[in-house]
């Protein structure tokens, strides 16, 4: 009988974006496979700061993979270092010992708890993270001397460092990860889910639905409502050109939401504001649109622009994003610009709006691109990297 390695992944809490993952892995086989959960947010409302939104999502989140919960006594639950305390993982891993632990970030006191226990009991770790660099790496402040400090330490002690993008790989090379470390599993989305959703819609009869002119270009932002996400700056852009036939559809919530309602209405920009929605939701506004756009001046890998790529839309993206260099091939699918650059912004959505049969050239390639950013492909490599570290360990 081959022996299947115990897995135990740890993950902060049930999100739509990794069990998808999760179920993948699990369909592979030869690996005994369970994810601890180190809190149940997303399966019960909570409100997100940031959203300034009850966050509940709409979809299963815990069918098709092996999974448990353990006990959180962290304050403050949506981030910070003290939003995860899970003394039982100490328990867990001493009883249960698994051969090997993937570790999703190092910003709370239960990653480096299970980081400290599982060097203790000599448990192979496979780490995974999606940041990628800001050009403040090398300041002199005290957080990042000590970053610099720590980081490649702890990065040392890792069997196998997982990376999502070419951004993310850059990252862990700056903080002295080897090539021959290092494993890609690349940032996706459910691709099976949004291209089925994608198909029940008809866009004209949404348009109608949601008050939208026939002929409009549509422009989807998705996202938190924060400086750090720019929204402003995409209705800024908006009145340097004609923007008659163009609509703004902004999915999410956020502080900034009262600064954008009163710019569009003073600039008389047309908009619609959705708020927060779920999978179920969304995808009934991609569907009605042309072009998607994520112009954050930092976002690692916004998962927005995966989806907005599944419905066959050119995106326009900062030259920050994580995922730029691998998914937007610029004058291909979509365009890449600098943080902040209205004016260029301008230009591209003018030039799209002008030239729709471009814009839906550009939207095909996107899907194409796209389509090989998926669960399945993560999985492959979650289990070589596992097939990667379990073989160092045999004697």
């Amino acid at each position: 009988m081959t022996y299947e390695p115990k897995i135990y992944y740890f993950a902060p809490h049930p999100i739509q974006y990794n069990v998808g993952l999760f179920r993948e892995i699990e369909k592979i086989g030869g690996l005994c496979f369970q994810v601890i959960f180190e809190d149940d947010i997303g399966l019960v409302p909570v409100f997100e700061k940031e959203f300034n939104s009850i966050i509940s999502w709409d979809i299963d989140l815990l069918t098709g993979y092996n999974h448990s919960f353990v006990k959180n006594f962290g304050f403050y639950k949506i981030s910070g270092f003290f939003s995860r305390i899970n003394p039982a993982i100490i328990k867990i891993l001493f009883k249960e010992r698994p051969d090997i632990i993937i570790l999703h970030g190092y910003v709370t006191v239960s990653d480096w708890l299970v980081f400290f226990m599982s060097k203790l009991l000599g448990i192979k770790i496979i780490f995974r993270g999606e940041a990628v660099l800001r050009g403040i790496e090398n300041s002199k402040n005290l957080k990042q001397r000590i970053k610099r400090f720590l980081l490649p330490k702890f990065l040392k002690q890792c069997d196998c460092i997982l990376f999502s993008c070419s951004g993310n790989k850059k990252y862990w090379k700056f903080y002295g990860v080897e090539d021959t470390k290092m494993l890609p599993v690349p940032c996706a989305v459910d691709n099976k889910y949004f291209q089925n959703e994608r198909r029940k819609y008809e866009a004209k009869d949404l348009r109608k639905e949601l008050g939208i002119n026939e002929n409009d270009f549509v422009i989807l932002f998705s996202a938190r409502f924060t400086q750090r996400k720019r929204p402003l700056d995409l209705l800024k852009s908006l009145i340097k050109i004609d923007n008659k036939d163009i609509t703004v559809i902004f999915v999410g919530n956020g502080i900034e939401r009262q600064k954008l309602e009163k710019f569009a209405s003073e600039n008389k920009i047309k908009v619609i504001f959705s708020g927060f929605v779920g999978q179920t939701y969304i995808s009934k506004y991609y569907s009605v649109s042309d072009l998607g756009i994520v112009i954050s001046e930092y976002d690692p890998s916004p998962k927005a622009l995966n989806e907005a790529m599944n419905f066959e839309l050119p995106v326009i993206v900062t030259d920050v994003i994580g995922t730029a260099s691998d998914l937007i091939k610029e004058n291909l699918n979509g365009f890449i610009v600098n943080v902040g650059d209205i004016k260029t912004i301008s230009e591209k959505i003018n030039f799209l709006n002008k030239n729709r049969d471009v814009a839906r050239r550009m939207g095909e390639k996107s899907f194409e691109i796209i389509d090989k950013w998926t669960f399945e492909r993560g999985a492959f490599w979650i289990k070589e990297a596992v097939d990667f570290v379990h073989k160092s360990k045999s004697p």
